[in-house]
């Protein structure tokens, strides 16, 4: 689209430069009759060159530039923009294959754990400390680990798929860790860039090209004033078959037009007043969309500081479980509802980090960076 709006800036400067091109006819024609005192051949060849410069029209055609122009720099603001957005997506994609290593990693060591206590309770069976239930329990656990890992290392590949798709890379990707993001600036310092966003400021040039617009249409009003002229290479053998040039100046000013002219400046009227809205609502998008992305990061960030802690709490009460039951003060269910707590807190853990660093980006991005998006 941008390569296409400055192709018609081009389109537009050839309406105020001079034309220059070469002209041919053949006319075939009855002759006239004996009392014609004046001889008319009956084939008449016609060969110049013509030439043609606008003089004025109201200035429409350099408006007419101007606002190309300004189209020019909607048009590659708008780009801009769609860099901006696919960054956010290719972050969104790498963040869930990152999510999705994580989770196969996180259930792979539930197996293990799972495989470890059921070796375990097959051994306290053995010396009859373990019921046989408690070992079918911790199978029937095992067996859902492993449906889980199967659904985790399937979902990875489709998530693979997306990424090699925003990417235009090959094989299999693997993404390296992200840190948690600090805690963001205030929302006040972020709203200030809102109004510099590229599609907000794509929105005002679409503003400025309306207002030119109205102009254009207005100036149909007004008289328009052209130079023809022609050089005769060939004329037929007539009385002006010595005539070689000509020259014609003309004028034309718009009396009626059945109220044409009228229509079009009231739709250029309302188009101006659709791109005023168009802005309003550009600008007050990019506002809620910083208000927004600074509310999640600031609650994931809180998120993420009390799964920590509970994660820690948690590795410990699986711990000290594992260790009571081998004193027999709880059961085996104990000790693998325990485990799947950490397995369950950790997944959760991993997800509001990776979700903290995502609503990082959308931060970014709706505060109208990175500004230098490739």
């Amino acid at each position: 689209t941008y390569a296409q709006v400055l192709a018609q800036v081009d389109q537009l400067w050839s309406a105020v430069r001079p034309r220059v091109q070469l002209t041919g006819s053949h006319e075939w024609q009855d002759t006239p009759g004996a009392g014609v005192s004046y001889p008319i051949p009956a084939n008449q060849d016609t060969a110049a060159v013509n030439g043609h410069q606008a003089v004025f029209a109201g200035l429409r055609d350099f408006l007419a530039v101007r606002a190309a122009r300004v189209q020019g720099e909607s048009a590659a603001l708008a780009l801009e923009r769609a860099k901006q957005l696919l960054y956010q997506d290719v972050a969104k994609a790498y963040l869930d294959v990152l999510q999705s290593r994580h989770a196969v990693a996180t259930h792979e060591a539930q197996v293990k754990l799972t495989e470890g206590r059921i070796k375990e309770l097959a051994s306290f069976v053995d010396l009859g400390r373990s019921r046989r239930s408690e070992v079918l329990a911790a199978q029937s656990q095992h067996a859902q680990d492993q449906a889980d890992l199967a659904a985790v290392v399937g979902q990875t590949g489709l998530r693979q798929e997306t990424l090699r798709f925003l990417t235009g890379l090959e094989g299999d990707l693997a993404p390296a860790e992200v840190d948690v993001p600090q805690a963001p600036a205030e929302a006040a310092s972020l709203l200030a860039r809102a109004a510099g966003r590229p599609d907000v400021e794509a929105a005002r040039r679409d503003l400025e090209y309306s207002e030119t617009f109205v102009s254009m249409q207005r100036r149909l009003y007004w008289p328009t004033v052209g130079l023809d002229g022609n050089y005769y290479l060939r004329r037929p053998r007539t009385f002006s078959q010595h005539v070689r040039w000509d020259a014609t100046l003309s004028a034309v000013l718009p009396i009626y037009s059945g109220g044409l002219i009228a229509a079009q400046v009231r739709e250029a009227k309302a188009q101006r007043g659709f791109r005023e809205q168009a802005l309003s609502l550009a600008l007050r998008k990019a506002e809620l969309e910083i208000r927004q992305a600074h509310g999640d990061l600031v609650c994931d960030l809180a998120v993420v500081r009390a799964l920590e802690n509970a994660m820690t709490l948690a590795k410990a009460n699986a711990k000290a479980q594992a260790e009571d039951y081998r004193h027999g003060l709880v059961t085996n269910i104990d000790v693998l509802t325990s485990l799947t707590a950490v397995q369950a807190t950790e997944l959760r853990l991993d997800q509001a980090r990776l979700q903290a660093f995502d609503d990082g980006v959308r931060l970014e991005v709706a505060a109208g960076g990175p500004r230098s998006a490739k």
